[in-house]
């Protein structure tokens, strides 16, 4: 279902949003740019600003990525040309967000308008295509009941190795000692992914993440190779795996990025997942801070060790975070696609 999705009627969507959440969706035609809610059953559509769209969102990531105070000012304007439009019917409400184009590049999370960015005060979750809205839908949240940890595994060059990563992923081996297992190093190898993966309800891995933008099925993440494997798990590889993970967490670099097909639809490693088993993926759009990095999954393993639900523990983690480094460079990166619960 995931490989060939099947339209749904705004019904059947509306009854696999979850509780006090609208969904907010993009689509061109005729060169022209239009947005939608689907929020309390009703069905909205509204005409959208697209001139110079594609320019003003790179304008935008590339004033985060170098930390410009500039990137409040373009995401204020982003956000009157995207959002302001359609905000009837959606205070109050988490988003389901599905993007178009170049908008699946769009670090929403950092989006400002009412004086507060977009993360403030809801929950946000992505899917690449509406039409997975009622194929991932968990009856409920599932704790922590089996986590899988992997970190900077060795790649056979010094200069690649990730010193924080490996802390990172002590220390949440550490937190939940009774319910995970941790591997490092030569340990952390793409064959325990491969052999072991579906064995756990919570996979993190903590590693180099490289797309690939000639060869989507090519994006990787980097772990350590042994006899039966290169270390590459890529793409195509990740499609072949049997998960049955409620989270899956990619604490690398541009691991959510991904090529935009002709069907507006995104081949990727956050796909890859999904199609997997995974119902929730954590990924990135740029190449993130380590410090921030592991704070902002510090508090969100504690927000799950306390029942919430992971697009609710992503979004209290990103709240957090911000109050301690106010630019989005050092939290905006992470978003959540999948089915939120």
């Amino acid at each position: 279902s995931l490989l060939a999705p099947q339209a749904l009627t705004p019904a059947e969507v509306s009854r696999s949003l979850n509780p006090n959440e609208a969904l907010v969706g993009y689509f061109s035609a005729d060169k022209a740019w239009y947005g939608y809610t689907l929020s309390g059953g009703q069905l909205r559509f509204f005409t959208l600003d697209a001139v110079g769209l594609e320019e003003d969102v790179a304008d935008f990531r590339d004033a985060l990525k170098r930390r410009r105070r500039s990137a409040n000012e373009l995401g204020e304007a982003l956000y009157d040309r995207l959002l302001r439009p359609m905000v009837t019917g959606l205070q109050g409400k988490d988003l389901l967000i599905v993007p178009y184009g170049s908008l699946h590049y769009l670090p929403f999370a950092a989006l400002r308008g009412e004086g507060k960015f977009l993360i403030e005060g809801r929950a946000l979750r992505f899917l690449p295509s509406a039409a997975l809205a009622g194929l991932l839908r968990n009856p409920q949240t599932i704790p922590i009941q089996k986590l899988l940890v992997l970190g900077n595994p060795d790649l056979g060059k010094p200069e690649l190795d990730l010193p924080s990563a490996q802390v990172e992923a002590q220390s949440l081996y550490q937190k939940f000692s009774s319910r995970s297992e941790l591997f490092v190093r030569r340990a952390a190898s793409e064959t325990l992914v491969k052999q072991r993966g579906g064995e756990f309800s919570h996979i993190h891995l903590a590693s180099h993440g490289e797309f690939s933008a000639d060869n989507p099925l090519g994006s990787r993440l980097k772990l350590a190779a042994d006899t039966n494997n290169d270390g590459m798990l890529t793409v195509d590889e990740i499609y072949a795996l049997q998960l049955q993970a409620q989270m899956v967490v990619l604490s690398a670099c541009e691991t959510g990025l991904g090529q935009v097909t002709s069907g507006d639809d995104v081949i990727g490693l956050t796909r890859g997942f999904l199609y997997a088993g995974a119902r929730n993926v954590v990924s990135s759009l740029w190449e993130v801070d380590d410090e921030a990095t592991s704070l902002l999954f510090q508090y969100m393993y504690e927000a799950l060790g306390q029942g919430r639900s992971p697009r609710q523990a992503l979004a209290q983690a990103q709240a957090r975070l911000l109050k301690e480094k106010p630019h989005p460079f050092y939290w905006a990166a992470f978003f959540l696609s999948g089915s939120g619960l």
